[in-house]
């Protein structure tokens, strides 16, 4: 049996490779690189301020923003941000339960609209008539 497999990226030419390699450049920028020059700042200005501690450079900045992502996690580490599974398969008679419930959903709402406002598919249903 052939199991289908979603394509969710597909990088095709030249082109392809650059954009690629310009979204990756970008996001490493913005989670990586961007933090880690406001955490050097803000570490050099409280350097200013207090005269008690060093200043710091952009890599130490970088393993600031490291150190402090990781202790993040730890922390949180009962909450999951991202997850990858595979979603179990539906069997017809599932399906046909769900469908059922949509459509007594979707009378049920038709039931409640208010007479003067028209669904879509009487104004549709007046223009065939005319």
């Amino acid at each position: 049996m052939k199991k289908n497999k979603l394509r969710v990226i597909q990088i095709s030419g030249f082109r392809g490779i650059l954009s690629a390699i310009f979204i990756v450049a970008c996001l490493i920028a913005g989670f990586v690189g961007f933090p880690a020059i406001v955490l050097e700042h803000g570490w050099n200005k409280l350097a200013d301020i207090t005269g008690t501690i060093p200043y710091i450079n952009m890599f130490q900045g970088l393993i600031l923003w490291g150190i402090l992502a990781v202790s993040y996690m730890i922390i949180n580490r009962k909450q999951r941000y991202l997850s990858v599974f595979e979603p179990k398969p539906r069997n017809p008679k599932e399906i046909r339960d769900i469908i059922n419930e949509i459509k007594s959903q979707s009378a049920a709402l038709k039931k409640e609209a208010p007479q003067s406002v028209k669904t879509q598919e009487e104004k549709e249903e007046e223009k065939e008539v005319v």
